[in-house]
Parts: C-alpha cells; structure tokens; sequence
C-alpha cells in the first residue's frame, strides 16, 4: 500500500461506527498510509448532529448501524449544506446499497474486508474534496473582479470558456479546455458549441437544437447544469457541463465549465465490475467448499473398499485363513463385494463428467419394465431384508413396454431405491411405481416412510457434491453424487426430476423420462489434415468433438504444425503404430474407451515411446493421469497460447514459413 505522503499527514475525521473494533482497524489502516489522524466516533444522530457543527477533513461513515446509517448522515451533511467529503464503508456490500450511496452524495463506497482500499480511498477523497473546493472558490471569485476572474480561469482545474451568447461564439478558452479539445485557444474562439459537438446528442437531439436550449435558459437568468457529448480528433467525450452567466454590462456573457466524465465513468465501471466480481468470488468460494466436502467424502467412501480389499488379500496372501475354508470363501467375496463398490463410485463420477461434457450415450431398444424392475429389486432385496424394510413394486400395464436405454434407466432406479433404503428405518416400506405421465411420457416414483427432508433442505438435493448430512457427524454414507448423476442423466434424456417431503412423514422421489427415445445418430468425424510444409513438425490430434478438432487444428497449424487427427482410441492406436510423431494431444472421454486405457495402450507400443502427451480434458487435475508419462495435463475449453507454450516446453517451438 502506498503512503499518503512521504511526511505525516494530519487528518481531522469524523466516524460513524457502532462497532468499537472496526474504528480501531480504521485507524490503523490510516495511520500506516501516513496520515496523523485526529478522529470522533459517533454512533447516533444526536452524537453526529453535535458533531457536524465543528471542522472536519472526511467523514467516514458505516452504511447500516442500529437504527442509524450511511443513509441518514448523507441526508444530514445536505441539509446542512456542509461541503464535507463522505466515504460509506459496509460488512455487506452489494451493487444496490452502493448505488445508493453514491446517488445520496459518498464518494465511494467500499467493503470492511478489504481494509487496505481504504488509504487509496481517502486519498481520492480528500483529493476530490480539494478540487470540488477549488471549482467553489474559483465560481465566487469570478463574481468579484475581472483579475480574480482571470487569475480563477486560468487555474481552473477543469476546462472552461469563456462564451458570447449574443455572437453564439467563443471568446476565450483556459489550457484545460485547449487540451481537452486538442487544438489551440486561438482555433477555440468564433467557434460555438455545437461546432465541438457530434451532430446528434446521445439522447437523440441534434447537438445545434440542444445548444440553442441551453443557451436560452441561460439568457433567461438560469445556470444550466447538464450532460453533453464534445467531440475531439473524431472521440466522444462525456462530460457534465455547466453554463454560468456572468451578467456583464452591455455584454451577455457566460462561462461555460466542462467536467471530463471518462475518468469518473471508468472508475465507476471498475466499481461496478469489482461488485459483480466479489458476487462471482463468493460463488467460488462456496463451491471450492463444497467441492472440498466432496473430496473429503469420496476420500472416505473410497478408501472403504479399498481398506476392505487390501486387509482381506492380505490374509488371503499370508495364508492365514485356510483355502477349504468358509471364511476364505467368506473373504473372498467381501473381496469382491468391496471392489464392486468401489467400481460404482469411480463409474459414477465418470458418468457424471460423460454428461457434463457431452459424451454420455444413450441406446434406447424395447424393454420389459416389469422384468427391469425385478432385476433392480433383486439387488437391493438382500438390503431391505437386512433392514426389515419391505419393498414393493407397481407398474401400470400401460406403460410395462417402453423403448429407452434399459441401463440408464436401471441406474436411475438403483440410485432412487438405494437413497430410499439408507434412510428408512427398520420396519418402514419403500415403493418403486412406473405409471403413465401425459400421452407421451412415463413417471418413476419411489415412495418411502423414512426421516423426510426439510423444505430448506430440498434446494440442495439434486446439486453436485451437496450432501444434507456432512462432516464428522454423517450418519449415514455416501458422497452426495447420487442424485446429481440421476438429476443429469434423466435431463439428458429429456425428461425432468422432483421430489415431495416433509421431516417424518417419508419422501417420493420421481424421475418423468419420454415412454418411446430416440437414438440419436452420431455423425461421423472428417478427418482434417492441416497441410505439410517442409521442416513442420507433426501433432496427432485424439479428440471425437467437431469444435474442439476445429480449436486444436486451427491454433497447430496457424503455428506452422502439421496435424494428423484420430476420433476414437482405436483409431489413435492405428495411427501411432503407422509412423513416427513429434506430439499428440489427448482427451480423456473417447466414444469407444477412456483417455485412460488408451493411454496405457500408446505407452505399452514400441512406436513413439518418447513422443509427449498432453492431455486436454474438461477435468484438469493432474491426478487423473498418475502413473502415466504424459508431458501436461490442459483445461477445456482450449487457451490457445497455453498449448503453444506447453509444446515449446517439450522441444517444438512453431514454425514460422518463409511467405512468398
């Protein structure tokens, strides 16, 4: 943080804060800019109105205290008429109460969590509240003598000119004005007002009718103060200008000020942009938060199985449990129960990704509800038994043939019945019914006499990584996927989700999904060949979208690269036994394998062993790829400049063409 000065500076402020600990920050943030600071603290009316009445440099004011605010001490520095700079400060900022102020009068507006804006704020302040009492001193000294009126003119901090109303002319000009408008005082004089101006106002006037407005007020006595576009070497200026009429003898004379507005309007476009930007920092912050109670969730419900599976093996391997044995078959299938599991959670979170980016397919083909459902049922049987839960099914004859994807519609099932059964208590009942919903979809419902959910609770129940249980004192497992996956398969099929609870009273969840899909056909990729100039390096390209193989051939070969382009992992692997590559990118959600066998495949060849990878993937986190020698891991959607950067990091620098 910059100092106020190199030397002390003494400050004489008035406070308004209720909070005894926010004034001491206050002055210590001042104190360490510089400044010598003599300060009141008011935390009423009654204590500000007997403050008002003594000198102060600044006012700094808290925007809501108990019955008191920044409000109501703008509203008491106008009525008094005071000419005394107000900064508003507030624990909760928003853009509204901002605007607000800043209408009311404050010079700024500014947040209590980011303390150090203070110093730079009341810099500005102060240096806004000496130039606002220059223009003051400036206007009433112009009324007194014409040496004043020079002197005042010509050290005006803001363009001003001088300007004949009966000649429709300018006389004179200050430097400021002959800067503003770029040319000398001299081309200044005999030219008018609306000869500086756009033909047309942005209001939509004509700038030589609005003039004329303007300067007929003034005749008329009145000052005029109001926004006018000038234009200077083909730019627009805003600004706020005023015409004062000096009431000269013989002459009607005026002194038009222009307020250049460009700076005032960036600044509160920086203002605005920094609200919008501390709404997105919250946001982030929240789902950094919850995607860390996410992680520490699948850290333990996969770390379960695993401790499972390794412990188990180990007594297997040891030979400490005899092979004949029941509890070596008793291990064994805790071994594979375990790894089950632990395949679920890792297809899910894949399964969650496919969706997010697209890449989850569906293939409908005609289905027997009745025998789905009993598929379905089989597996949890054994889990309703074990809780004495009873399960039961209904599924209206009218809907018990549908064309969909048998196992998408399984998995939606699984996931609503499960739910169901981890929170319902022993003796309860959960009911899976398929009915008819319109002419043209069916309804999924699962009914159970559980806990229930709150109603502020249902928000949360289909959002990524949200669990309403979290923490150390979970209950019950899981990592909050479940019904998030649910939510996105079924949307991606066109169909909607919902639920219906109250605390004790049980829950229905229901997913409405088209009786009779449509496969959707998949177009197959051209393949794109950027052309070979001489010395170019070649990158072969694994990538199965069409916008991404446009983004990745475009930005290789406007870099002097020769590109080779494979749409599925089967044809990666033919291409990379076929010939030699200086480089390959990567993505890790293929139609016909993952990012991740293939992979395993390009490495276990004997062709390109050393070629670098770069893996660019909508889930940039390193970790995806441990334990394979890949040269970088990239983020969708592709940053051109980060890719050139990392081939130039693995020895490809581009290729610049001689032109010819």
């Amino acid at each position: 943080m910059q100092r106020a000065t190199s030397a002390s500076v003494p400050l004489q402020l008035l406070v308004a804060e209720d909070s005894e600990d926010d004034f001491e920050i206050l002055l210590r943030e001042l104190r360490k800019g510089g400044y010598v600071v003599t300060a009141e603290r008011v935390k009423s009316t009654t204590e500000l109105d007997a403050a008002l009445v003594r000198p102060w440099d600044l006012l700094i004011s808290d925007w809501i205290m108990p019955g008191f605010g920044g409000l109501q001490v703008l509203e008491a520095i106008t009525a008094r008429g005071l000419d005394l700079a107000c900064i508003i400060v507030s624990g909760t900022p928003g853009e509204e109460p901002a605007v607000e102020a800043l209408r009311a009068g404050a010079l700024d507006f500014l947040s209590k969590d980011k303390p150090r804006r203070i110093v730079p704020a009341v810099q500005r302040a102060l240096r806004e509240a000496a130039d606002h009492r220059a223009r003051v001193r400036v206007e009433r000294e112009l009324r007194y003598s014409e040496r004043r009126f020079r002197t005042g003119f010509e050290l005006a901090p803001e363009p001003l000119l001088s300007y004949d109303l009966d000649r429709r002319a300018i006389v004179d000009a200050n430097a400021k004005a002959a800067a503003l408008f770029r040319c000398s005082r001299d081309d200044l004089r005999s030219r008018d007002l609306a000869g500086l101006s756009p033909v047309r106002q942005p209001d939509g006037r004509s700038s030589v009718d609005a003039a004329e407005h303007h300067l007929q007020r003034t005749l008329a006595g009145d000052s005029p103060v109001f926004a006018w576009t000038f234009q200077a070497a083909g730019e627009l200026i805003p600004t706020e200008t005023r015409i004062i009429n000096l009431a000269t003898v013989g002459h009607n004379l005026a002194q038009i000020n222009v307020v250049d507005l460009r700076e005032r309007l960036r600044a509160e476009e920086i203002r605005r942009r920094s609200v919008d930007l501390e709404i997105q920092n919250r946001r982030i912050q929240e789902a950094n938060r919850l995607k860390s109670e996410f992680l520490a969730n699948m850290s333990h419900e996969l770390r379960t199985p695993l401790n499972a599976i390794i412990g188990f093996a180990e007594l297997l391997h040891d030979g400490q449990v005899d092979p004949g044995s029941p509890t070596h078959n008793e291990f064994l299938g805790d071994i594979l129960s375990s790894g089950r599991h632990l395949l679920q959670l890792i297809n899910d979170i894949l399964d969650l990704a496919k969706v997010e980016a697209g890449k989850l397919e569906f293939r409908p083909e005609p289905v027997e509800i009745p025998r789905l459902v009993g598929e379905v049922i089989a597996i949890l049987r054994t889990t309703a038994a074990h809780k004495q839960i009873r399960l039961d099914t209904q599924v209206d004859p009218s809907v018990a043939t549908l064309t969909l994807d048998p196992a998408r519609l399984k998995q939606v099932a699984y996931n609503y019945l499960s739910n169901a059964l981890k929170f319902t208590p022993a003796g309860g009942s959960v009911t899976l019914r398929i009915k008819p919903h319109g002419t043209d979809q069916f309804r999924l419902e699962v009914e159970d006499t559980g806990i229930g959910i709150a109603a502020s609770d249902l928000g949360r129940l289909f959002v990524e990584f949200q669990q309403l249980e979290a923490g150390a004192a979970k209950r019950h497992q899981g990592t909050g996927l479940g019904l998030a996956l649910t939510r996105r398969l079924v949307e991606a099929q066109g169909g909607s989700v919902g639920v219906k609870s109250a605390v004790g009273a049980g829950s229905t969840f229901h997913a409405c999904l088209p009786r009779h899909a449509i496969a959707m056909a998949r177009t197959p990729t051209p393949i794109v060949v950027a052309p070979v100039r001489d010395g170019a390096r070649t990158v072969l390209i694994v990538e199965d979208d069409a916008r991404d193989q446009q983004q990745l051939v475009a930005a290789l070969e406007s870099a002097g690269f020769a590109v080779e382009l494979a749409a599925s992992g089967s044809e990666a692997i033919a291409r990379w036994r076929s010939r030699p590559y200086d480089a390959a990118t990567i993505d890790l959600l293929l139609p016909d394998m993952s990012g991740l066998e293939l992979l395993s495949a390009l490495r276990g060849e004997a062709t390109n062993r050393t070629t670098p990878i770069i893996v660019i993937t909508v889930v940039p986190d390193s970790r995806l790829v441990a334990g394979f020698t890949v040269h970088d891991v990239l983020h969708k959607p592709l940053d051109r400049e980060r890719l050139l950067a990392s081939l130039a990091r693995a020895g490809l620098s581009r290729h610049q063409p001689e032109r010819s």
